[in-house]
Parts: C-alpha cells; structure tokens; sequence
C-alpha cells in the first residue's frame, strides 16, 4: 500500500468516526428529548382523566388515583419513545451528515480512487471549517439593513 492508500484510510476511519459518534450523541439527546415530551403528554391525559368524577364518590376517587399512580410508574412507554427517539435522531444526524460520510466510506473501500476520495474530505474539511465553524461566507440575519 503507498502513502496516499494509507493516508486516505486513515482520512476515512476518523471521518466515519466523528460522523458516527455525531450521530450516537444526536440520537442520545434525541431519545431524551422524546422520553419527556411524550411522557408528559400521556401523564397530561391520564392525570386529567383521574381528576374529572361525575360523582363524589371516595371509592371512584381512590381508584382513579391508584389508575394515575400505576400508569404514571409504568415505563414502558418511555422505553419505546426512548429508542424510536435515539434512532430518530441517528439518522437525520446521519442524513445530515450524508457527504462526508460517504467521501469517508469511498476513501475507506475504494483501492483505486481512494486518493480522490481523500481530497474530497479535505475540501469538505476546509469547507466545514470556513463555513460552519468561523462561520465567513454565510448570511448574517441577525444583522440590520
């Protein structure tokens, strides 16, 4: 393997790894997110149900807070809607990141273009690196006409 091989897997490697570590932190942070939004809509629903009595009955009353108090201790809602979240978040993290993931994977299975997949992740570097992270080159809505 020559030097440009080499340093176009490597180039591949750590790009794969930071989009794929984006997108687990994404799907994180998505999952989270979920697990509290709907948790609160769904404990929304049954705490108003449990408060609504058509009479003044204390037997009704204590079992609609035992029915609020057990689906309230109930998690298996939020583990569906933490994963459905997570994996939410994942892929539009990895949609979003869908050009330097596949400069990364070219640069990492290509035998023959595997050099001009490598330059193509350092002009998409150079590129993130001016318009994303010093931010030059972007509208600035913020500022007054």
């Amino acid at each position: 393997m020559n030097k440009w091989n080499v340093a176009a897997k490597v180039a591949g490697t750590i790009t794969a790894g930071m989009v794929l570590y984006n997108a687990h932190d994404v799907g994180k942070k998505h999952s989270e997110e979920a697990v509290k939004e709907k948790s609160a809509a769904r404990l929304t629903k049954l705490y108003m149900r449990s408060r609504r009595m058509e009479d003044l009955s204390e037997t009704t009353s204590r079992l609609k807070d035992w029915y609020f108090k057990s689906n309230a201790d109930w998690n298996l809602p939020d583990k569906i809607n933490a994963v459905k979240g997570y994996f939410s978040g994942a892929f539009e993290q990895m949609a979003s990141d869908i050009v330097p993931a596949a400069l990364a994977t070219g640069a990492l299975l290509s035998k023959k273009l595997a050099k001009v997949f490598s330059i193509g992740l350092l002009l998409y570097g150079i590129k993130y690196l001016i318009c994303d992270v010093i931010d030059i080159g972007r509208p600035n809505h913020l500022k007054g006409e």
